[in-house]
């Protein structure tokens, strides 16, 4: 069972879910009333553990004096990616507005805030950007990369269109894609102002029209809750063939653009099996198929090499059952235990 527990602490072990392995809370969260009494809330700077406890106890502050939370204006380059999915989750519960102001950036983590918005504003100027996770250290890792897998799946929750979800996946973390306005209007988005403006009122607060009306007792948080936007346990299965467009993308990446694949077939047994060979964490990995004589697929496996290279523990993608194998002399791998 332990190799089992390990290979599936590789595709679901979120970045920094340990809060102590992580800093300590750096976003500056503000709160600010319009003339109308809705207030809007500020979040700027690195996301980090805790942002979201500060953020709902703002919005569970403004509630208890019965006024309502209608905006939320980002300025964050992102940070904690489990952290950014907790506030993408309370913005959503609270039905609130999302706004990216001219010269202002939300990327990364922030993405998915912005994204969870009731409804989303951005000024022409302001830099939106999405790229895939990466682990404490800004390393691209089996983790980070089940992250990102996790990432896109959030992302499609908050109705983020599947080509902009796919230029997520194959950024890698030290580059960013910055969105342009045409699509940010294919999610959703409101542009504000004009492309060639160089001003704008500040104190203009998208989503908080006076013709809107809060509610009489507001509750826009939920601390006690589970998020739904997150795995809710760790057998939740992750998509294969997101894996798979993953893995040969990184593959050609250390490959000098060209993924490691490979095939052999077996006809005594009337198997063939394709395979793509990657590293990740300086370990030797593969994910491969197994399919018979009529092309059925038989299994769907991701396999991880000890330093030597003959002997590979192997996680089948149906079951979830493990397995390890051995190479003998003559190359042929032949299953010594199961897990």
């Amino acid at each position: 069972m332990a190799g089992r527990s390990k290979l599936w602490a590789i595709f679901y072990g979120l970045i920094c879910a340990v809060p102590a392995a992580c800093p300590s809370p750096a976003a500056d969260l503000k709160a600010s009333s319009t003339k109308d009494g809705r207030i809007t809330i500020t979040i700027s700077g690195e996301i980090t553990p805790g942002d979201t406890s500060a953020f709902t106890a703002i919005v569970k502050q403004a509630n208890d004096a019965g006024k309502f939370v209608a905006n939320i204006r980002l300025n964050s380059e992102g940070g904690n990616l489990l952290e950014g999915v907790k506030l993408a989750d309370a913005i959503r519960f609270g039905k609130m507005s999302t706004n990216v102001a001219r010269n202002a950036t939300c990327a990364s983590a922030c993405f998915l805030m912005f994204a969870a918005g009731a409804t989303k504003f951005a000024t022409y100027g302001a830099q939106i950007g999405i790229h895939g996770a990466s682990d404490e250290s800004g390393r691209e890792t089996l983790s980070s990369n089940a992250a990102t897998i996790s990432m896109a799946k959030i992302a499609k929750e908050l109705g983020v269109p599947s080509a902009i979800i796919g230029r997520m996946v194959v950024t890698p973390p030290s580059e960013m894609v910055w969105l342009s306005p045409q699509e940010l209007q294919s999610m959703g988005v409101t542009m504000m102002g004009k492309p060639a403006q160089t001003a704008l009122d500040s104190s203009l607060s998208p989503g908080l029209e006076s013709g809107q009306q809060a509610r009489q007792t507001p509750q826009q948080s939920r601390p006690s809750e589970p998020l739904d936007l997150l795995p809710r346990s760790s057998t939740t299965k992750l998509s294969w063939e997101n894996l798979v467009d993953k893995v040969v993308t990184l593959s050609a990446q250390q490959n000098g653009g060209n993924a490691r694949s490979g095939r052999t077939c077996q006809p005594e047994i009337k198997i063939c099996i394709n395979a793509v060979l990657f590293k990740m964490d300086g370990v030797d990995a593969m994910i491969k198929v197994t399919r018979d004589i009529n092309d059925r697929i038989l299994r769907r496996e991701f396999c991880t090499f000890n330093p030597s290279g003959d002997i590979r523990l192997c996680l089948d993608w149906d079951t979830q059952r493990t397995h390890r194998d051995m190479q003998d002399s003559r190359g042929n791998w032949t299953k010594v235990a199961d897990d």
